[in-house]
């Protein structure tokens, strides 16, 4: 092992370049962290189990003073550079032009890009604005999206900022990705077109131009790995050179040496004071001349949303919350963590940009980190376009969260089964202002029926305003028309107006109905209907009865594992609607790391994990497949889990199974389910043997005659007269559609 270290080292300085490792601390303790950080290693990207291991990334200078510490470490990736090239695989689609540097831009092309964009939307984009020159006299400027770019028209403003480190290039290039997308969006979607004429959007795509020169001098494919600016510091030409930027903000500077460093040849120096560096210094007063109601911060990677505080302490309320709901809806699709860098990262900063636009300027910020572990600094080029859409709906929600944003939080009926003829339902109706703009103007809440099934009997109404994080409760009453069809889905279109918000139609939808029970299993009398491996089983863990079933009956789940537990039934769900799956569950399941899913099959799709109540957006670590929809964390307390199955629209779904998997480090007590079962809406009538809409004695009369000469029955006859669903006809199933025309 060490002539490998030494290796490297020559390799290193024999080509003026520093090879860049990926490494995996064993055993960590605060000890061995704070001797890394004092070496100046950023442990910013550090990824791990706590108690088991830290993944980061170093120079091979850096490796070499590892060793010397007698601390022990494996290095998992012995050149980064030479891993993101040989990895690589070429995007075909061109809808989004990609760059020469493994897909992204160089500074010429990303300039050339402003300039193709600027000349398709003249009417959206603004001239640059240089806001001066970086340490080696490269211009940093910024551009502004609106539909009257070079007017200030006091609309509420957000800032877009990428490239403060130069490895990381997502974090400039899904800035060009959201903004050529919201300008092709703006006659398509009413969101894209709301934000352009109602928004002011600043981008700053490159605070770091020489860094990210200095990368591309010495890797013009892709690879470049230096992290500074390139402020000459005493330490060469090579990536020792330079201050890091995002230690270099006044708020919290220098208070100590792990989150940030005094070495001037640390890859985490904060330079001889705060804002020393003319980049900071530009981006300081270019905010302090605006007035930003929130700002973006971008640097890849970890696949997080990053808030103050980077000492690890959180904000007070209701900055908090604020916060969290804002980082929790720009996650809802691409699952990505919220919270403080130590929480996410187990890392501690100081002198970084959120804290100082946070802390110090008021301003709602947070840092995203774009991309998994595995993808590092420089993903494979086809990943890239992947990577920018997983912004581009995170990015349209910071962008209405500037201004006034009222939305619909939540609903709850009054009855949990809707009947034909009910005379008053009330629903309970709470609309919330997530923006950080105050509401000034009337707010128009109006409400109508999705069908004529339901008629509304409460009238529309008008608050004055609604404050910024403020809400308002309120309850809506209506009533549903005599002979609704058995399962007709309707509902209740809630319409929220103001001048200076975008208008929100939401859909309040509702079964009008008695759903039938098509399968139900509480374990109590055994697994006959389930395909279970060895580790699933009969848990004495129940919320009623004696058991329910768990990945891990008796002990904690296993590492390293994938257990399934199937239901050993074909459905065909196709003459019902509305079909639920409702259990009671629990689980103790190592967060971010292990995870359990629900699964539909289907011909077309084959395997699909479901949305349900409780789940969360995978991880994109090895067991946790990134964005598919599990549970993993901590639930104590029995929940009642509700999953619908036409979350899929209208995939026909025969089987179901739960999937655990597992990874290598830290198990928990497991999965517990009890109470499964699967409801649903006939649609048509029970009985209506010849489908004609009604049940007379022309369908006892046809029933009569199949049992008679012993037809087999297609599914639909199955399906509606089979009254006693026991799975076939029979003279049972006569008796009681007699009694149901006789009206018995």
């Amino acid at each position: 092992m060490k002539y490998l270290y030494i290796y490297f080292f020559i390799i290193s300085l024999s080509f003026s370049k520093e090879i860049f490792q990926s490494i995996r601390l064993l055993k960590p303790s605060l000890e061995k962290i704070e001797k890394i950080s004092a070496l100046g290693i950023p442990l910013d990207h550090s990824t791990g189990k706590k108690g088991f291991y830290v993944d980061f990334v170093a120079s091979s200078r850096q490796v070499m003073k590892l060793k010397s510490l007698d601390i022990d470490f494996e290095i998992l990736i012995p050149d980064l550079t030479h891993y993101y090239k040989s990895r690589n695989t070429p995007e075909n689609e061109r809808d989004f032009p990609l760059g020469s540097m493994q897909g992204n831009y160089t500074l010429d092309e990303l300039n050339n890009r402003f300039d193709e964009l600027k000349s398709l939307y003249p009417n959206f984009i603004s001239e640059k604005l240089i806001l001066g020159q970086s340490y080696e006299g490269r211009d940093i400027w910024a551009f502004k999206v609106s539909d009257n770019p070079n007017i200030n028209e006091n609309e509420p403003q957000a800032l877009f900022t990428g490239l403060t480190h130069a490895r990381e290039p997502l974090s400039m290039m899904n800035l060009f990705y959201f903004v050529q997308k919201l300008l092709e969006q703006n006659e398509s979607d009413l969101e894209s077109s709301f934000i352009l004429n109602n928004r002011e959007l600043w981008f700053i795509p490159v605070i770091n131009p020489d860094g990210y020169a200095y990368n591309e001098s010495i890797e013009p494919n892709g690879g470049g790995m230096h992290r500074k600016n390139r402020f000459d510091n005493g330490c060469g030409n090579g990536t020792g050179r330079g201050v890091d930027l995002n230690r270099n903000y006044g708020f919290g500077w220098g208070s100590n040496n792990s989150g940030s460093s005094p070495d001037e040849c640390s890859d985490i120096y904060r330079g001889e004071s705060a804002f020393s560096e003319i980049e900071t210094q530009l981006i300081r007063d270019f905010i302090l001349d605006n007035q930003f109601k929130n700002i973006l911060h971008y640097h890849s990677y970890s696949n997080v949303y990053i808030h103050a505080f980077g000492d690890g302490s959180v904000p007070d309320e209701p900055e908090l919350s604020t916060l969290t709901n804002i980082g929790n809806e720009m996650a809802k699709y691409n699952g990505y963590g919220i919270g403080t860098g130590t929480e996410l990262i187990g890392y501690s900063v100081n002198g970084d940009a959120v804290d100082w636009t946070f802390g110090e300027q008021g301003i709602i910020s947070f840092t995203p980190e774009i991309g998994a572990p595995n993808q590092g600094f420089w993903p494979s080029e086809n990943e890239i376009i992947d990577l920018c859409e997983d912004q581009f709906y995170s990015n349209k929600i910071f962008s209405l969260a500037a201004g006034a944003d009222v939305i619909l939080k939540s609903y709850n009926l009054s009855e949990d089964t809707i009947l034909e003829g009910e005379d008053e339902v009330e629903v309970e109706i709470l609309i919330e202002n997530r923006g950080l703009s105050d509401l000034n103007e009337n707010l128009n809440i109006s409400f109508s029926p999705l069908n004529s099934w339901i008629n509304i009997i409460s009238e529309s109404l008008v608050y004055d305003e609604l404050q910024s994080g403020s809400s308002e409760l309120f309850t809506l009453i209506f009533s549903t028309n005599q002979s609704v069809p058995q399962g007709l889905s309707s509902g209740i279109v809630l319409n929220i107006d103001s001048e200076n918000i975008f208008t929100r139609t939401d859909t309040i939808y509702f079964t009008i109905g008695e759903s039938e029970v098509i399968f139900t299993e509480n374990f109590e009398q055994g697994l006959n209907d389930w395909i279970l491996d060895d580790n699933w089983g009969l848990s004495t863990e129940a919320i009623q009865g004696q058991y329910s079933l768990s990945d891990s009956p008796e002990i904690e789940y296993s590492p390293n594992q994938i257990s399934i537990a199937e239901l050993n039934r074909n459905f065909n769900l196709s003459f019902f609607s509305d079909i639920r799956v409702k259990f009671k569950l629990k689980w103790d399941i190592e967060p971010n790391y292990d995870f359990v899913r629900f699964q539909g099959y289907s011909q077309d799709e084959g395997w699909v994990s479901l949305n349900g109540s409780f789940t969360s957006n995978g991880s994109g670590n090895p067991a946790q497949p990134v964005g598919e929809p599990g549970y993993d964390g901590l639930q104590e307390i029995w929940v009642d889990e509700v999953i619908y199955l036409n979350q899929e629209s209208q995939t026909a779904f025969e089987r179901f199974r739960f999937i655990q998997t597992s990874d290598q480090f830290v198990e928990g007590d497991g999965f517990f389910i009890d109470d499964f079962m699967i409801t649903g809406y006939p649609q048509g009538q029970l009985g209506d043997f010849n489908l004609d809409d009604r049940v007379d004695i022309f369908d006892l009369l046809l029933l009569s005659e199949l049992l008679l000469f012993g037809v087999t029955p297609n599914d639909a006859q199955t399906f509606y007269c089979d009254l006693d669903r026991n799975g076939y006809l029979d003279i049972m199933d006569i008796i009681l559609l007699t009694n149901k025309i006789l009206n018995f």
